[in-house]
């Protein structure tokens, strides 16, 4: 879990998935610390070689034009019994609005299925992030549940809502 196992990118309609690389971190953290996806993401995460140094997940840098736009990633559960995927998103507060996300997630998913051969994908936005919550729901994911006290965040306790794709409801 953690590696790289992409070679190469991802491709898109609008939209490049390619595995972060040293250059991207300066600009990932300048996006990571906007006020509008600081709100979601704990500034905790910005601390050494972040985000290479952490193997707790494949991390993408999401690349639109030659812009980046902003960072995907997944983590696998390779229980045989339980084998899933989940991921996570932040795209540029600049570029909100343009279908980027959905485009990102749509991406990442068809390569889960596909390539990785997942039937079942996670995601849980904070419940109040309603934003992520309706680009996952315009890709498929369907709210599952809440988890509450899902996250730790600043100096407060979220709830998250747990959202779920399967292979045969991408959209």
């Amino acid at each position: 879990m953690g590696e790289v196992a992409l070679v190469g990118a991802l491709s898109g309609e609008s939209v490049m998935l390619r595995p972060v690389v040293a250059d991207d971190v300066p600009v990932l953290v300048h996006i990571m610390s906007t006020p509008e996806v600081r709100q979601w993401w704990d500034a905790a995460d910005l601390v050494d070689d972040w985000p290479l140094a952490d193997s707790s997940a494949t991390r993408l840098t999401i690349v639109t034009g030659r812009r980046i736009a902003g960072m995907i990633q997944y983590w696998e559960n390779e229980d045989p019994r339980d084998r899933h995927a989940g991921i996570e998103i932040f795209i540029d507060p600049d570029l909100h609005g343009r279908g980027l996300g959905r485009d990102a997630i749509r991406t990442l998913a068809r390569y889960l299925f596909d390539q990785l051969g997942h039937h079942r994908l996670v995601i849980d936005p904070a419940a109040t992030n309603e934003t992520a919550i309706r680009c996952c729901a315009a890709v498929g994911f369907r709210p599952v549940g809440m988890m509450h006290g899902r996250e730790r965040h600043t100096s407060s306790v979220r709830d998250g809502m747990v959202m779920d794709l399967l292979s045969t409801e991408l959209r």
